[in-house]
């Protein structure tokens, strides 16, 4: 299954690249569903069904009969703040057996939650571990000309909007609808949505049981913790898209026309972001260095509450990419770089989060 959905998500990154893509520093090609199940739309106001055809839903608390959610992959519109977010979400087979895990996947800059879905595969992954992916689309900021979607960010607030409150209101959801285990949330996202998840990790520190950031972590002020949360962040050396050493002038995302507070973030030196935030946390400030592989170096940090761990993975020589994705070599030969063998973000990141759950 998993070869069949690779071959399918390679055929769409094949006929994507040949178009004229200005944002491909963070976007991935559209992409098929797994093998397993069919694309349907459908509504999110009631279990998801296999013919229905798309809505604007709310959340409700009501107790889900986990039997009689529909798995599969499906596609809606959630609405939050006023705004409307598309989603698209995976459900296991296996969720008549009870409560499953949930798994929220965000996409990069310019990027959408199908293009995440094909890029991290994890749904592929997911049809065979028995949880729930979710995979929403955000929307551009009204100060970006380029009218790319974004992950709203603390250098990036944006009036009528809240991204936080989404990633909340989307959690109740499929808690309440889609037999989401509410003890086993877990966040990771590549680059847009790894800062996006960073974020989560600090702002929704009780929801969150887990995180993985790929590609960029930012540190949101003031950030109280309630917990330790387990927190992994994976960043090439060699990015030049969000630059590992915060050399704002070396990303081409930093224009003319950039949003406002993008030189902001962009000189944030990532290691050093992390480290914040595992100060925050309340773990030793000062990490410790291992080799975890060859071309990766762990910072380490000691002494975290609840004895979680908190990693950030240097990846030497790697540049601005998903470790183990099967479009790494294409993605590397249209300027992003190259991507470490030694870490898969997401069959490694599933086993480092599935470990962890809250309370």
């Amino acid at each position: 299954m998993r070869r069949t959905l690779v071959a399918t998500l390679l055929l769409g990154l094949i006929a994507a690249s040949c178009a004229d893509d200005e944002s491909a520093s963070d976007s991935t090609p559209t992409t098929e569903a797994p093998s397993t199940t069919e694309p349907t739309t459908t509504t999110t106001s009631e279990p998801p069904a296999s013919t229905s055809s798309t809505s604007t839903t709310t959340t409700t608390a009501v107790e889900p009969d986990c039997d009689a959610v529909s798995p599969g992959l499906t596609t809606s519109t959630v609405a939050s703040g006023g705004n409307d977010y598309e989603l698209r979400l995976f459900v296991p087979e296996t969720i008549g057996d009870g409560p499953a895990p949930l798994v929220l996947n965000w996409h990069g800059l310019g990027s959408n939650g199908e293009q995440q879905a094909g890029f991290s595969l994890h749904e592929g992954l997911a049809a065979v571990e028995g949880y729930i992916v979710a995979s929403p689309t955000a929307f551009p900021d009204p100060t970006d000309v380029e009218e790319r979607n974004s992950w709203e960010l603390p250098q990036f607030d944006v009036a009528g909007r809240d991204d936080v409150a989404f990633a909340e209101d989307l959690i109740d959801l499929l808690v309440g609808q889609y037999c989401a285990d509410p003890a086993r949330v877990y966040s990771t996202g590549m680059s847009n949505g790894g800062l996006f998840t960073s974020v989560l990790v600090c702002e929704l520190n009780d929801r969150i049981a887990a995180a993985v950031s790929v590609a960029g972590v930012t540190r949101a002020d003031p950030c109280a913790f309630e917990r330790g949360v387990p927190f992994l962040a994976i960043h090439g050396t060699e990015d030049d898209i969000v630059p590992y050493a915060g050399e704002a002038d070396r990303s081409p995302l930093l224009t003319p026309t950039a949003p406002l507070g993008s030189r902001e973030f962009l000189s944030q030196v990532m290691p050093d972001e992390f480290g914040e935030i595992a100060a925050d946390m309340g773990c030793d400030p000062t990490p410790v260095f291992s080799e975890f592989a060859a071309d990766i170096r762990a910072h380490e940090y000691q002494n975290c509450p609840d004895g979680v761990p908190v990693v950030f993975y240097e990846a030497i020589d790697a540049g601005h990419t998903w470790p183990g994705s099967p479009f790494a070599d294409i993605l590397e030969d249209r300027g992003l770089g190259a991507t470490t063998p030694n870490y898969d973000a997401t069959a490694d990141g599933w086993a480092f989060m599935s470990q962890y759950s809250l309370g």
